[in-house]
């Protein structure tokens, strides 16, 4: 196999197209492209968007690079802000959204000698900004004034083949920055793309390299796979390459325990299904906290009813799901940053679940539990469970009932809001200078005591 990132020639393949509507693209984006062509700068469209847009799918936004340096495209634009110090970055701000603008990049020059890339604000050409991208297929640029399509380093190709490959050697391209290695697995599983060999033995190989990356982005791209409607997939990806292991081992070790509870024909079924059913809800509308209790769910069961904490690299000696599930998520916050505030609700979204799962159809609610702030989540929660397993679908809508039906008697029986306390207040305010005005015109009637003479 060719390595097509190195033999790219440094004279792009240029295609006019015709395929990609300008209806298709976002106004304010092709604005941007518009006004820096106008002022004398090289302006494209690049990345996923472009990705999309020749896939004939909707791209969730739209990112420029440019031959302008930052503070030129601050110049142009009042409504930009420049960000970022490992990457610096012009954020041009429309009404809802923002137009993130690049300038074109170089290659990185580490002074420690290291290929982990630690700042990246060299800046190069065209040809230069293409080849230091991940994937040949986010490696085009679109033109949309000249309606041009520039390829340089062979996506135009891959795109038809549907193959994700590294830009260069895969073996640095991981090194360079290890959350590529996540990011190929997500792609790759979104798009329905098959991952280029190479690229694959160089994710296997080096998946240990994903501990040097930094915890947030590594956090940001779990989350992403559990919204992108192909979190299954993904998943799967992570555990045959064995970056579910580095991550989230808890995840692991609870595939890698099927065996022991007779899961041979498919091992893990409950987690895949949980991430399956996942896949087909509107994952947007679901907080961070409930994606990664549907993720953990099945783990802290399993050592629960296990009796294998220490298997799970835990040391409490607790059967309790609560302490089991705080552990687990301590871990995790030292391992990938999970903020705080979302371990405290996803410990209480975890235990819930073990007493509206106990629920039948003819059980008393728990009231209790139906007052807590989580109890909306922990209801989005049992609906993943419900349609995972296809049961449970009448205590569902039960609760769902029981529980609107307490929220609209709540707002009928509040205090009335400010509008109506500020309509009381005033109606009182008038009686009183009714009142005030009536009392002085009673007074006016009795006659005045004469000065005393001097």
């Amino acid at each position: 196999m060719s390595d097509q990132g190195e033999s790219a020639s440094l004279e792009p393949t240029v295609i006019p197209t015709k395929s990609i509507s300008s209806t298709s693209i976002d106004a304010d984006a092709l604005k941007v492209v518009r006004r820096l062509q106008r002022f004398g700068h090289t302006a494209y469209l690049v990345g996923g968007c472009v990705r999309d847009l020749m896939l004939k799918r909707t791209p969730k936004d739209f990112d420029v690079v440019t031959s302008a340096r930052p503070a030129q495209v601050r110049k142009l634009f009042r409504n930009c802000r420049l960000i970022g110090r490992r990457f610096r970055l012009a954020h041009i701000h429309f009404r809802g959204k923002i137009i993130e603008t690049a300038t074109f990049r170089g290659q990185a020059d580490n002074q420690d000698g290291s290929l982990l890339i630690r700042s990246d604000n060299v800046f190069g050409t065209e040809s230069e900004d293409a080849k230091r991208r991940d994937f040949t297929v986010n490696a085009l640029f679109y033109d949309p004034v000249e309606k041009l399509i520039i390829d340089y380093v062979g996506g135009l190709e891959d795109l038809v083949e549907r193959t994700l490959r590294f830009i260069g050697s895969p073996e640095v391209r991981v090194q360079e920055d290890p959350v590529r290695m996540l990011r190929a697995v997500k792609f790759a599983a979104r798009l329905g793309f098959t991952i280029e060999a190479d690229t694959w033995q160089a994710i296997i190989d080096f998946r240990e390299e994903l501990l040097k990356s930094a915890p947030p982005r590594i956090l940001e791209e779990i989350l992403r796979m559990l919204r992108s409607g192909a979190a299954e997939k993904s998943f799967r990806l992570m555990w045959e390459s064995g970056l579910l292991g580095v991550v989230l081992p808890e995840v692991a070790c609870y595939l890698s325990r099927s065996i022991l509870r007779d899961e041979e024909r498919d091992p893990g079924a409950g987690l895949w299904s949980y991430l399956k059913a996942l896949d087909k809800d509107a994952r947007d509308m679901e907080t961070n906290a409930v994606l990664m209790a549907a993720l953990l769910i099945h783990p802290v069961e399993d050592a629960v009813h296990g009796h294998c904490a220490d298997e799970y690299g835990l040391k409490t000696k607790s059967g309790a799901t609560g302490e089991i599930a705080l552990e687990m998520l301590r871990n995790m916050v030292a391992r990938i940053r999970l903020p705080k505030k979302d371990v405290e609700r996803i410990q209480q979204l975890l235990v819930s679940q073990r007493k509206l799962l106990a629920l039948r159809r003819n059980y008393p609610l728990p009231r209790n539990l139906m007052r807590r702030a989580y109890f909306p989540e922990a209801l989005d929660l049992f609906e993943i469970g419900v349609r995972a397993t296809r049961k449970g679908r009448r205590v569902l809508n039960r609760l769902r009932g029981a529980f609107r039906q307490r929220a609209f008697s709540h707002r009928k029986n509040s205090k009335p809001g400010k509008k109506a306390r500020g309509r009381i207040r005033k109606k009182t305010s008038s009686s009183s200078i009714r009142r005030g005005k009536k009392v002085k015109k009673d007074l006016s009637s009795v006659p005045k005591k004469k000065p005393p003479s001097e």
